[in-house]
């Protein structure tokens, strides 16, 4: 094997690196368990420079072929698992040669493509999906809570069911999870329809006791909720009052509004310090076109400190990255605030104009 392999390797045409590529695998594959710690580190060197001369299809059926050896060289799974998700995604959905730190490592520095990847292997270690959870985007977390090989901590419960609010596949995912810790169930339970209730409960038919206490607390927290928001509503009311009287700034305001996430008083703040109907204000907040409730904002010379807490608000509504907030703030302090007042008042002009006809 060995003279063959290294004579392959000599062969310099890229046209047929791909086909030397499979049966380079296919010699050393075949029979693994026989060869020698030689042979598999000169496989590995070989295959580590051929890699780089190989198209992506060839790449992606030479890590198809070899994702589920255990003799495959560890050097080799990790390079393949750090190429194109198409390349990637066989080796670190099957490969037993990849470790937890591995995993770790890949969650910090991969796409979530890549990600989502290695949420379907067929057993996760708590660690893993920690750190998936950590770093991944909803559609990582929603692979992890749906993979039952996957091992889930208190801690990965615990920061799933905190951004379960408005996510219905997370919500049913870790509603049928028969390990979700009793603190995550009495927390995930308020969020969830009706059946989604039904069902967690159901989890915990076997302690009449736990699921008694569950029904009665989601009633409890349903009923808080209804009255927190109708005293939240009056804040709000009280808030804007201060601010038009100048007893409260109004960039102050919106940093408190900000802070504690209330996303929708912002909205009706921002309405009534512009003298504009909610629903427009809303519009301009949740569109993906940050212009309109940038040009709003300067309009009523918001600080640059304020119209950053709205739009790490924002960001966390419509589930864009941080980094595209960061332009808008770049752009926000480049906005002319006299140009943006003429703006808006010509949207006033507007508003009038459709009232009076």
């Amino acid at each position: 094997m060995l003279d063959t392999i290294t004579d392959l390797a000599r062969e310099k045409s890229s046209d047929k690196r791909r086909e030397l590529l499979g049966r380079v695998a296919d010699m050393f594959f075949d029979g693994a368990e026989h060869h020698s710690q030689k042979e598999a580190v000169i496989f590995r060197d070989i295959v580590l420079k051929m890699l780089d001369d190989v198209d992506l299809e060839g790449r992606a059926e030479f890590s198809e072929r070899a994702a589920p050896h255990d003799s495959l060289p560890s050097d080799v799974a990790r390079q393949l698992a750090q190429d194109d998700v198409a390349v990637a995604g066989p080796m670190l959905q099957h490969s037993p040669v990849l470790t937890d730190d591995d995993f770790v490592a890949f969650s910090q520095s991969l796409s979530p493509s890549h990600l989502e990847s290695i949420a379907q292997r067929e057993s996760l270690s708590g660690t893993v999906t920690d750190a998936l959870i950590e770093n991944g985007t909803r559609e990582v977390w929603h692979k992890v809570t749906q993979n039952k090989g996957a091992e889930i901590t208190s801690k990965g419960f615990d920061k799933l069911v905190d951004n379960a609010s408005g996510d219905q596949i997370l919500q049913a995912s870790l509603s049928a999870r028969p390990d979700i810790t009793i603190e995550a169930a009495k927390n995930l339970l308020p969020l969830l329809p009706q059946e989604g209730k039904q069902r967690l409960v159901q989890l915990f038919e076997q302690d009449s006791a736990m699921g008694g206490e569950l029904l009665d607390m989601a009633q409890k927290r349903v009923t808080a909720e209804k009255l927190d928001g109708r005293k939240g509503r009056i804040e709000t009311k009280l808030l804007i009052t201060d601010v038009k009287e100048g007893k409260v700034q109004l960039s102050d305001a919106i940093i408190q509004l900000a802070e504690a996430d209330r996303s929708a008083d912002l909205i009706s703040l921002l309405a009534a310090m512009a003298d504009m109907d909610e629903p427009l204000v809303s519009n301009a907040f949740y569109q993906e076109n940050d212009d309109p409730i940038a040009i709003l904002c300067k309009s009523l010379d918001v600080s640059v400190d304020a119209f950053t807490r709205v739009m790490r608000v924002r960001c966390d509504k419509l589930k864009l990255p941080l980094s595209a907030g960061g332009r808008s703030i770049i752009r926000y302090k480049e906005l002319d605030i006299s140009s943006s007042q003429r703006a808006m008042r010509f949207v006033q002009m507007r508003k009038n104009l459709g009232q009076a006809s």
